[in-house]
């Protein structure tokens, strides 16, 4: 595809997402409808589509009202959080949830693959459907796996609703936790190495020319020991929470200095702007929903930054906190300086929960070890045209391959997000440098699909 015509297609996507085909389509059918045609169809068709748009003071207005209208529902949604949180499920209740739950997994013929149904027998449910975490979070089996239950196209179906949900829900957790991650038992039974950072000079610019690589991100989660997992976070706990993160920031010195933002009193328009530059988290995750991880909201919810953007740190989004170290170039190594400098601050007053078997611990058994995601965005037009070799490479050099926007979403023009697959059983280095090796290793096939076809 020639670069005009690659322009005129990311044009035409644009004016789709913004609704303009949309409308003008509607507007040329009203036009073909017409029976006595008018003389001046581009006034037609601009009156159809301007008869009913509001003026500029309308518009203010109804913008001020939706912006009213969000902000009662956010209180009426926290109201019911709380109203919820007083109403104590008996045993009994819990018991015939989690009976109820696991009977539509398991009844459910078109969705076989979730973890949770693979691993999860009549015979553990009989187990563990009426013991709980100790007091006072008091975390059942559904605390853990309601979102499972109820959608049942979930790949893994189980969040951790404390660090003890590991141990007490150990039989379930443990064959989940292998599969996933592809471990094998071993005599000492610790799946996670200790700590390793490596030598962070031997990261480096993967594209100092800026051919390929559009931006690089790392990211880790960390829970602050002593409070529970979303799911069972209470709204005190989570304005805790955030109070610690708020603190711990304030030490920061050289280019991690920024600012605190509370989501709360951060208006809709530049929380949407946050959110398009990667800045701000938002909600709408149907499985986290499902599981809690949204109550309360926006409470206790926030964002560290600098100045640059390119050091922040996500409060309360899914753990307590999303350590995240970004830029807008193909400079891996210096992303990986500014985040274990970054993490190291902040370790000096928080103390994260930590298993012995599983390392940092997290919500969801996925993200369990190092925690940690790298990530390039890069443009591979040639390599992306041959699927089949595109994903046999990535699986060859433990890579995941999705689309920008997020996990389920398509490569498009040949950009996508490639990450290390892994995350538990290996250092945080030794995971950084992997994806270093599998980006040049890309961009090489890349190169020689480039030269092949000068040749040709």
């Amino acid at each position: 595809m020639t670069s005009i015509e690659s322009k005129r297609v990311q044009y035409r996507k644009y004016l789709e997402r913004a609704g303009v085909i949309d409308a003008l389509s509607k507007a040329l059918i009203k036009l073909y409808e017409e029976q006595n045609k008018p003389e001046d169809a581009i006034r037609f068709v601009r009156k159809f589509m301007c008869e009913s748009c509001p003026d500029d003071a309308q518009y203010d207005l109804m913008k001020n009202d939706l912006e009213e209208a969000k902000t009662s529902i956010s209180r009426l949604e926290q109201e019911l959080e709380r109203l919820r949180g007083q109403i104590k499920k008996s045993p009994e209740e819990y018991q015939a949830l989690t009976l109820a739950g696991y009977k539509s997994l398991t009844d459910d013929e078109e969705h076989v693959s979730s973890l949770l149904r693979k691993y999860l027998t009549p015979e553990l449910v009989e187990e563990y459907m009426l013991i709980t975490t100790s007091a006072p979070v008091d975390a059942y089996l559904y605390d853990c796996a309601v979102s499972g239950f109820e959608h049942h196209d979930s790949s893994v179906g189980i969040y951790a609703a404390d660090p003890e949900s590991y141990d007490v829900f150990s039989k379930i957790f443990d064959p989940i936790i292998k599969d996933y991650h592809s471990q094998q038992d071993n005599e000492s039974d610790v799946l996670q190495k200790d700590t390793d950072w490596g030598n962070v000079d031997e990261i480096e610019n993967l594209d100092p020319e800026r051919k390929y690589i559009i931006s690089a991100r790392i990211r880790i989660a960390r829970n602050i020991e002593g409070f529970p997992f979303f799911p069972k976070l209470t709204e005190k706990q989570f304005i805790e929470v955030e109070e610690k993160v708020r603190a711990a920031t304030e030490t920061m010195d050289g280019e991690h200095i920024g600012s605190y933002l509370t989501l709360g009193d951060i208006d809709a328009e530049t929380q949407q702007e946050m959110v398009k530059r990667h800045i701000m988290f938002h909600r709408g995750d149907a499985y986290l929903t499902t599981a809690g991880c949204y109550r309360f909201w926006p409470t206790g919810r926030g964002v560290y930054h600098n100045p640059a953007a390119t050091f922040l740190i996500w409060v309360n989004e899914e753990d307590h906190l999303r350590i995240i170290s970004m830029a807008p170039c193909g400079d891996l190594g210096d992303v990986y300086n500014r985040l274990v400098n970054g993490l190291q601050e902040l370790e000096k007053t928080l103390t994260f929960a930590r298993s012995p078997r599983y390392g940092f611990l997290s919500a969801c058994p996925t993200n369990l070890g190092t925690t940690l995601r790298a990530s390039v965005h890069i443009r591979l037009p040639l390599l992306s045209k041959d699927n089949e070799r595109l994903v046999a490479l990535a699986d060859e050099l433990q890579l995941q391959i999705r689309g920008t926007g997020g996990e389920h979403t398509a490569i498009e023009d040949g950009v996508m997000d490639i990450s290390n697959r892994r995350r538990l059983g290996f250092t945080e280095f030794e995971l950084v440098k992997s994806l270093q090796d599998g980006i040049v290793a890309l961009i090489n096939a890349e190169e020689e699909l480039e030269t092949a076809g000068q040749e040709g």
